[in-house]
């Protein structure tokens, strides 16, 4: 998919270290992962080569540089919840407010109808509220908040959950 110079396509095995650092970035801030030690490129090269058939990670990129990416997965195996999947967007920090993470989102809720999911689910820091903001414009709405969920560097996190349903 291309739109104005930026391209979306399938993560590939040579993404893995700017995916890996675009990561770290939000790792580093402590704004938007519970993750805490920085990422390799053979951790995202795993996450590739886990990847089931209904999963997608999918990279943003002008000319031939990867300012983004997106992650479909399933929610949960269980059969019950086939139909349902969580999607997380991150955005090299000096490259937001262009359109990359609006961009990458559209792909993900497109490529979530291709393999037939009804619900998706985005796990947002109750206090990320730009995040939460762009998730509101495509539809998702707060469902409700895990509060003290988390907990980084000795402080504890809300994290508030948004659900898309797809008709």
């Amino acid at each position: 998919m291309a739109e104005s110079g930026r391209s979306i396509w399938p993560a590939r095995l040579r993404d893995s270290a700017r995916i890996a650092e675009i990561y770290n970035q939000s790792i580093a801030r402590r704004d938007s992962t519970m993750d805490i030690d920085p990422l390799g490129p053979s951790d995202v090269a795993m996450w590739l080569e886990k990847q089931e058939e209904r999963e997608h990670l999918c990279v943003a990129q002008v000319d031939s540089d990867v300012l983004g990416w997106g992650i479909l997965k399933r929610y949960h195996p269980r059969p019950g919840y086939a139909r349902a999947a969580e999607t997380s967007i991150y955005v090299d920090r000096s490259h937001t407010g262009q359109g990359h993470g609006s961009a990458l989102q559209r792909h993900l809720i497109q490529i979530s109808r291709e393999h037939g999911y009804h619900h998706l689910v985005a796990k947002i820091w109750a206090d990320n509220a730009g995040s939460i903001r762009i998730h509101e414009r495509f539809g998702y709405e707060v469902v409700g908040v895990q509060r003290e969920i988390g907990y980084v560097d000795g402080a504890w996190q809300d994290i508030a959950i948004l659900q898309l349903i797809l008709d």
